[in-house]
């Protein structure tokens, strides 16, 4: 039983321990990992209300956040619990994300940490790098 919804501030501790859970070791790498500094700017910049969430069962697998801007969406956060990875869950995000994108005819952005093994997921789903720099790299699917 597959269930797409909205976050909620009942998802707000969940949606953070996956952040922690999945990103810590990639974060920790490239500057360091400072939990409050970590938790509050999570909180601040990616609202709990604008994550769309993916349920199996009526327990959350997954989420995504994004940011329309003038000229095109930016996907500012894509998670799947541990567990779940590897199993197609992310890529039913991504189509989702990509689905948006083609409604509103507007290119997908994101950046990706170079330690993330995430950068061949995005490649391999039809994401271009077109720019970086120490840290992270740029990607963009056109659609």
């Amino acid at each position: 039983n597959i269930v797409w919804r909205n976050g909620t501030t009942n998802d707000e501790e969940w949606m953070f321990a996956l952040f922690k859970r999945t990103m810590q070791h990639y974060i920790e790498s490239a500057f360091g990992w400072d939990e409050l500094l970590q938790k509050e700017s999570f909180i601040a910049a990616l609202p709990i209300k604008q994550f769309q969430i993916l349920a199996l069962d009526n327990n959350p697998i997954g989420a995504y956040h994004i940011s329309a801007k003038p000229d095109r969406l930016v996907l500012d956060m894509i998670l799947v619990e541990p567990e779940f990875q590897g199993q197609g869950w992310g890529k039913s995000l991504l189509n989702r994300v990509k689905t948006e994108s083609l409604k509103l005819n507007k290119p997908v952005q994101l950046s990706v940490l170079k330690s993330n093994p995430a950068i061949d997921f995005h490649l391999k789903e039809g994401f271009e790098r077109f720019d970086s720099d120490s840290h992270s790299i740029k990607m963009l699917w056109r659609g």
